[in-house]
């Protein structure tokens, strides 16, 4: 998040927490009101019954004490923003009204605004703060109450003691309330917000993980794409240069070759094309699962189906691999086939998977080459090839070796231990 978009989210909180304490601070003083009017009303024209009668006209008594309430609940909505000022304003208010009106009986209104700005005053901190909190203002207002009764109605010790009872009495429950609520509140509010935002680290790191995790497949799905490529174009040169060699001396055979060049063209568009459809696959969609040995028996089939000698041996049980050690085993063989096809054109090829439980081997060895010398391999193909393979051999603690046999041929052989090293990269590919 950028700092413009900080500041304006800061500005948008501070005006819903001003909205809030609004709202709280009207509903707050419609109440004052209400209990105010619930006072005058039935002592209204009874001079006997008003403090300083006769000195402070009624109607500016409650006109005093109303904006007097007013000016408490306006501590509410600055101790939204400024807790200790709204709680100082709301009790210098309460003392005001006090010393001013000589009412103690009448300010029962003015301790509800009071009580919500020690609320908002606890929720800020620790529990322990809170309560402090309390206890500080149920002090201060004994002491404020103590000093009218002595200091100003000039009553003796021992009744300011029983009016400071009577006092505490209707103003402690109020304002204790208030702390040990806010206390708690916050709390709650404190714990809440660690849960949601342990709960956004959480779904930050899961979406992190799984852009990884996409990440990989789409790397996964391009070497799928090249190997595809190398696979089947090669399968086609091989084709069509047996159609060039076979169309004087036998016609028919070339002109069969070529259908079978349209065929497998098609097919090479299509699975370019399924590589690709999974390359740009939305994020949501899953690709192709990787092919691994199991499926070497269906590549020796489609190369045999091209008139290529291919022979397959397999010994050992080579269907319960890791993933990555069987995907690359796979890779292997199908791009020694390609090689093998276009540089050693109708030469017999044998393919070897040996399987045991400490290493798996796999080789692919063809008869000797016709058309071009495999010094030309490493000058042609199309990016990766062995050189990628060689690579990911070693990365699973392998070895990957590709050179001429004494018979004229080429070998290729892969060698990868299944042991620790190649369960731990099949743990993390997974």
């Amino acid at each position: 998040m950028d700092a413009m978009s900080e500041r304006g989210l800061s500005r948008r909180l501070g005006r819903a927490k001003a909205g809030s304490a609004l709202a709280v601070a009207g509903v707050v003083f419609c109440a004052g009101v209400a209990q105010v009017l619930s006072e005058v009303i039935p002592a209204w024209g009874m001079a006997d019954e008003w403090p300083r009668a006769g000195v402070i006209p009624q109607p500016f008594f409650v006109a005093v004490l109303i904006a007097g309430l007013a000016l408490a609940c306006a501590g509410i909505v600055l101790a939204r923003l400024h807790p200790v000022t709204g709680w100082l304003l709301a009790f210098g208010t309460y003392g005001a009204l006090l010393f001013a009106l000589d009412a103690p009986g009448w300010l029962d209104a003015c301790a509800l605004p009071l009580a919500v700005t020690v609320f908002l005053l606890a929720e800020r901190g620790p529990v322990m703060r809170g309560l402090w909190v309390g206890g500080v203002t149920l002090v201060a207002g004994g002491l404020v109450h103590w000093v009218w009764a002595v200091g100003v109605a000039g009553a003796p010790t021992s009744e300011a003691g029983l009016f400071l009872v009577r006092a505490l009495a209707a103003f402690a429950p109020l304002v204790s309330g208030g702390a040990v609520l806010g206390a708690l509140h916050g709390r709650q509010s404190r714990r809440a917000d660690a849960v949601r935002a342990e709960a956004e680290s959480l779904r930050l790191d899961q979406e992190r993980r799984l852009m990884q995790a996409r990440e990989g497949e789409r790397a996964r799905v391009a070497q799928e794409l090249h190997d595809v490529a190398a696979q089947h174009l090669a399968g086609l040169l091989s084709l069509a240069d047996a159609a060039v060699d076979l169309s004087d001396d036998d016609p028919d055979t070339a002109l069969a070759l070529v259908t079978e060049v349209r065929a497998e063209g098609r097919f090479t568009a299509a699975s370019i094309y399924g590589a690709l459809s999974d390359l740009r696959s939305p994020e949501g969609e899953r690709v192709a699962p990787t092919p691994g040995v199991g499926q070497v028996a269906d590549l020796v089939d489609r190369w045999s189906a091209r008139r290529t000698a291919v022979e397959l041996t397999v010994v050992g049980d080579a269907t319960e691999l890791p993933l990555v050690v069987s995907a690359t085993a796979y890779r292997a063989v199908r791009e020694a086939l390609a090689n093998a096809a276009k540089y050693a054109r109708g030469a017999a090829i044998s393919v070897s998977v040996v399987a045991d439980p400490t290493q798996l081997t796999v080789t692919v060895e063809n008869g000797s080459c016709h058309a071009t010398s495999r010094g030309e391999v490493a000058t042609t193909g199309l990016g990766w090839g062995l050189a990628g393979l060689r690579q990911r051999a070693a990365l699973l603690g392998g070895v990957l070796s590709a050179g001429p046999t004494e018979q004229g041929g080429w070998r290729v052989s892969v060698q990868i231990p299944l042991t620790e090293p190649a369960a731990t990269e099949a743990k993390a590919a997974h």
